[in-house]
């Protein structure tokens, strides 16, 4: 399992368009992309995580933005891609 962090203001042009083109949407200077890669072997429950506290990712931001990225994670997809 590995996570990665990276600040949308420090992508170039082409990374960015690649990570908006995969999210789905625009992101603005001031937002961060957080990517969680697992091996699909190491889940041996076969349950992915469920709730904000299942990620490990939160230990390291301020309560605020802890904050919204919980309540971004709990929102449903809409599991259609979206063009930009």
């Amino acid at each position: 399992m590995d996570i990665f962090t990276y600040n949308i203001a420090d992508l170039g042009d082409d990374e960015r368009n690649v990570i908006e083109r995969f999210v789905g949407k625009h992101l603005t200077e001031n937002q961060k992309i957080v990517v969680h890669v697992l091996d699909v072997d190491s889940d041996v429950s076969g349950e992915h995580p469920r709730a904000a506290a299942d990620y490990a990712i939160l230990a390291d931001l301020e309560d605020a933005e802890a904050a919204l990225l919980a309540a971004a994670m709990t929102q449903r997809s809409p599991g259609r891609d979206v063009s930009l």
